[in-house]
């Protein structure tokens, strides 16, 4: 009998621009937390671990980020937006 283990787990770091945490908090805030918003479908998803990761993911960033309490803060993701959509020369998410 053979027995298979588990890979062990492993913890991952990733590093945001200030422009790409702001866009990242945007999106997140509005799949997760607006009802008016448009959000991917059930069928974008093959788990609910997925969304959870999401909100893990948008908890982070409201911890970290100060950018989004201001009042000028549509401004910054105006800006930031303009900064990092030369970065994505594709039609689609898929490119």
């Amino acid at each position: 009998m053979t027995s298979k283990k588990p890979f062990p787990p492993e913890d991952a770091a990733i590093h945001l621009s200030a422009d790409e945490a702001l866009v990242l908090f945007d999106v997140l805030s509005r799949w997760c937390e607006d009802g008016e918003a448009s959000t991917p479908g059930s069928d974008c998803f093959e788990s609910t671990a997925e969304c959870a990761v999401l909100h893990g993911l948008l908890a982070d960033l409201e911890r970290q980020l100060v950018t989004p309490m201001r009042s000028d803060y549509r401004e910054y993701l105006h800006a930031a937006r303009l900064r990092l959509a030369p970065t994505w020369d594709y039609p689609t998410l898929r490119g």
